[in-house]
């Protein structure tokens, strides 16, 4: 028996979701595909890269194995010690390209095991768990929002996350003559993480500084109680869920051209106030401009991907002389593919 979960894009609501705000995200259908058996240790393999990892006790590694160990962990928190597994991992999902492989990892680790001992979790608490794993062992300070879109998405959906509330809703996903597509600028920069990091740290601030509890209770009046990088984050913030709730509308009435609108103001809200962009993908998201619908970038930031909103001849013809000149600037050679919706984690046979 196999097990997948998939990647997310996220439509807009970028640096949101651990800031109690809106994010939209649909899952896509490039996943992170597990073969599991019992084991008489722990073993963890890549199809990919041709590495295993294998430990007689669980402890941090320090590799990517620690997405799956931390995983183990939140379960055993809840139902005690299980015995080990041999966890055989391939993907077809781009790793480092911002599309949350390493929630794709936990979920399908999670949703593997509750159907192997039968735990019943629902998915909610499949992707909960996934969520405090990667929060309490792999120790970067993430929202819900990649876990829940990898656990909980429907094919033809956006998933709408309320992430103060956790409450969802799915959004029908129709995008008349336009598709997205996914441009991996083929850079991760290494300050990523840490980065990623300082930025929650300094929304905690701005809160501290206006006096309230949540970016909930945040209002644009409040903006002029702050000053540069606070002021900024903030800003950033209430601007993007606005921008979440206007795209929500928009795929309600059929207004797609103004979603790409919402994509491009995301974007340089992204790189202007919370600072999460480089050099190389506000190249591309550049040349991109009056060519396309929409562009931005995506995931946590500094590297990564963009999401193109387009119709499929605008995109054939920006997309080759695109190639040509990032390569002549950057010698990168640019990948990218369109992104169809796609289910949650799911079991299926070989």
């Amino acid at each position: 028996m196999m097990y997948r979960a998939p990647g997310r894009i996220n439509i807009i609501g970028e640096h949101t979701d651990y800031n109690d705000g809106f994010v939209l995200p649909f899952a896509i259908n490039k996943y992170i595909d597990l073969e599991i058996e019992k084991s008489d240790k722990y073993l963890f393999h890549s199809k990919n890269s041709n590495q295993e990892i294998s430990l007689n006790t669980l402890k941090k590694t320090d590799t990517w194995a620690d997405y799956i160990i931390g995983v183990i962990l939140e379960i055993e928190k809840k139902v005690g010690k299980i015995s080990p597994f041999n966890f055989r991992f391939s993907s077809d999902l781009p790793i480092g390209a911002g599309l949350s492989s390493s929630a794709a990892l936990e979920v399908v680790t999670a949703y593997a095991i509750n159907d192997i001992l039968k735990l019943n979790f629902s998915l909610e608490k499949i992707a909960l768990i996934g969520w405090n794993a990667e929060n309490n062992f792999v120790g970067l300070n993430c929202g819900i929002m990649d876990q829940f879109a990898s656990a909980l998405s429907k094919e033809n959906h956006a998933l709408f996350i309320d992430a103060y509330t956790k409450k969802h809703e799915l959004i029908p996903l129709n995008l008349k003559e336009y598709n997205f597509y996914i441009i991996n600028s083929g850079v991760k920069h290494e300050l990523g993480n840490s980065e990623y990091n300082i930025r929650r740290n300094q929304c905690e601030k701005a809160l501290k500084i206006i006096g309230k509890e949540s970016f909930r209770e945040v209002t644009n009046d409040d903006l002029s109680k702050l000053d540069g990088i606070y002021y900024k984050r903030t800003k950033h913030i209430i601007e993007e869920n606005e921008r979440v709730l206007k795209t929500i509308d928009a795929l309600k009435n059929d207004n797609i051209e103004a979603i790409g609108n919402y994509l491009f103001e995301s974007h340089y809200s992204l790189k202007n106030l919370y600072e999460v962009s480089c050099e190389e993908i506000d190249f591309i998201v550049k040349k991109l401009e009056n060519k396309v619908a929409g562009a931005r970038i995506v995931g946590g930031g500094f590297g990564g991907s963009v999401l193109v909103l387009s119709k499929e001849d605008e995109f054939k013809n920006v997309i080759n002389n695109l190639k040509y000149e990032y390569n002549k600037k950057y010698s990168i050679e640019l990948e990218y593919f369109e992104v169809k919706s796609s289910n949650g984690v799911e079991k299926y046979e070989i």
